[in-house]
């Protein structure tokens, strides 16, 4: 593998210690028959790293994420809380983990979501033999404060991904997003598959990664259609040194 293909294998592990800066675009087509509603999402969850030790570092994630929802004409921005997942992260030979506090801060307006403050775990395990990277990050919070005009903070998201990137640093990655509110009603739970291909090519010191592929909504709820849809993700990254791995050999 090159050193570009490294480094675009270690961006779909997302725990290693480097600043990402990816920006994504989700939009979802309801194919529903008698239905018009349609879901763009964008997305943008920098990663920054603050490392600790040759095998250790603390990930810092905050998360933003904007709905633009379209429905019989009408359309509606939908800011969602800002969320930040923080992993102390560690790796093992193939094994990287991470386990650390998240918050969800409460919104805006009543439109966007809870009224609460939500607190709990982040947490993420990727196994990355050569080429491959399989594992899942994801968080759970629990609602705190006695606002629940706008429903409770209590929610959860799974990332689950598998992803294989070539010798010349082409990326073949498919990921879930499974995320809900259990104290809403199943209506508020969501189940999203995406399938994506991408390369990584140096910019001087950075990386930049994009991605793009077919996605589906697993689940039809009040705020994102079921069907099919379409993903893309642009990532910038500075890889660092940090996370001592035993060597291997990478020069085929």
């Amino acid at each position: 593998m090159t050193s570009t293909a490294q480094v675009a294998q270690k961006i779909m592990a997302k725990l290693h210690p480097m600043i990402q800066l990816p920006v994504s675009y989700n939009y979802n087509q309801n194919r529903q028959p008698n239905q018009n509603y349609t879901q763009a999402q964008f997305q943008f969850d920098p990663t920054i790293p603050i490392v600790t030790g040759e095998r250790t570092g603390l990930i810092l994630n905050p998360m933003f994420t904007d709905n633009i929802n379209a429905q019989n004409q009408q359309t509606r921005n939908q800011a969602q809380p800002l969320q930040l997942a923080t992993y102390f992260a560690r790796t093992d030979m193939d094994l990287l983990y991470g386990l650390g506090p998240f918050i969800q801060m409460p919104t805006a307006n009543t439109y966007g979501g809870s009224q609460q403050t939500g607190l709990g775990a982040s947490y993420g395990l990727m196994y990355q033999p050569r080429h491959w990277v399989i594992g899942a990050i994801g968080y759970n919070a629990w609602g705190v404060g006695d606002n629940r005009s706008s429903g409770t903070a209590n929610v959860y998201f799974v990332n689950p991904t598998i992803s294989y990137t070539s010798d010349n640093a082409w990326t073949y990655n498919l990921q879930g997003w499974i995320n809900g509110n259990p104290t809403n009603g199943k209506s508020n739970n969501t189940n999203q598959l995406m399938l994506s291909a991408g390369k990584t090519i140096s910019v001087g010191k950075a990386s930049v990664q994009w991605q793009i592929g077919p996605s589906y909504m697993v689940t039809k709820t009040p705020s994102s259609p079921q069907g099919w849809g379409g993903f893309f993700s642009l990532t910038v990254a500075f890889p660092e040194k940090g996370y001592y791995i035993q060597p291997q050999n990478y020069s085929n």
